[in-house]
């Protein structure tokens, strides 16, 4: 009997599982592109800033959005790092500026600093950007990442 109830529970949850992929057929994951980045006041040593994310939405249905958390490394080192919530509903075919306000971590700034400077010949600087999206629905968290590289000759212009 045991290993009849473990097959009934093992296609009842392939159903399941199945059937809730079925719910959003040709959904399209939504984007997050950096819309602006200024500096703003702070109370310690480390700055802090003001990161403007813009959500795409492609989709047919809004996106509503609970929270979300964004970080950034470079080279490896989480540098980056914010939070923002109680955010309005993307709509659908639409897109929505939210704000984040972000810390930097100085040790990690520190190293990735201490990183830098054992190639000073360096001419590209990796990136990694994260961000998870609180969505509140049947499935909840909806994480975006991006990598690339960033030309530091540029940065100097």
């Amino acid at each position: 009997m045991p290993s009849q109830r473990r097959i009934f529970l093992t296609a009842a949850a392939a159903l399941f599982l199945g059937g809730c992929a079925g719910l959003r057929p040709g959904y399209e994951r939504p984007s997050l592109l950096l819309d602006s980045f200024r500096p703003i006041p702070s109370e310690g040593m480390a700055p802090r800033f003001a990161i403007g994310l813009r959500v795409v939405n492609p989709n047919p249905t809004p996106l509503p959005l609970r929270g979300v958390s964004y970080g950034v490394e470079f080279e490896g080192h989480r540098v980056i790092t914010g939070v923002a919530g109680n955010l309005e509903t993307v709509p659908a075919y639409g897109e929505s500026l939210i704000e984040v306000e972000a810390g930097v971590d100085l040790i990690n700034g520190l190293r990735l600093f201490n990183h830098l400077l054992q190639d000073p010949q360096r001419d590209r600087l990796q990136y990694n950007l994260r961000a998870r999206m609180d969505t509140g629905g049947l499935s909840r968290f909806l994480v975006i990442e991006e990598s690339g590289e960033l030309s530091l000759t540029s940065l100097q212009r």
